[in-house]
């Protein structure tokens, strides 16, 4: 594709109506770019502080750590959505159609119930922990750190519907590595 084509493939996206899949998905992305960009910054002034001044602050590697998960765990429904996950759909491809379509409903099954175990029990460890705090982050509750997990996974469910609801196989083709 050339840069022309991709160019004005946005401009013709640019156009369609902002949906609510859209909408999350680039606030989603903006979040992605931002914590990962604090990330940066943590460990960045983590560095110069023990380097350069010779004074370190105890809490840059903590909040790489937290922000890290926070961003694995957004970027994650991202990667559900463009179908980037691993899977390995050699033998599925293989199958006739009929059954290609009755595995593509069983794995989008299996996923959405991972999800929903991972939703659950995520929400309900972030609840549990919520009076723990993190001393080198100023006490703060691990609640933000632990509400990763079910945030994560109620973003990865929604995209999991949009690309049922789109009729996207649940097994994507792969992405190539030339």
């Amino acid at each position: 594709m050339t840069t022309f084509e991709f160019a004005n493939e946005e401009l013709v996206a640019e156009k369609q109506p902002l949906t609510f899949e859209k909408l999350l998905t680039r606030i989603t992305e903006t979040l992605v770019v931002l914590i990962l960009l604090g990330m940066v910054v943590a460990i960045w002034g983590s560095v110069f502080t023990r380097y350069i001044t010779n004074d370190p602050i105890a809490w840059g590697e903590q909040v790489a750590k937290y922000l890290m998960v926070w961003a694995v765990m957004l970027g994650a429904g991202l990667g559900l959505r463009e179908g980037a996950h691993i899977s390995i759909g050699i033998v599925v491809k293989r199958l006739p159609e009929a059954a290609q379509r009755v595995c593509s409903l069983l794995v989008y099954l299996i996923l959405a119930s991972f999800l929903m175990v991972g939703l659950i029990y995520g929400s309900i460890f972030a609840y549990n922990v919520r009076e723990h705090v993190d001393p080198i982050i100023n006490n703060m509750s691990l609640f933000y750190a632990y509400s990763a997990i079910p945030v994560g996974c109620g973003l990865m469910l929604v995209q999991l519907c949009f690309n049922f609801r789109r009729g996207k196989p649940a097994v994507s083709e792969g992405v190539s590595l030339s």
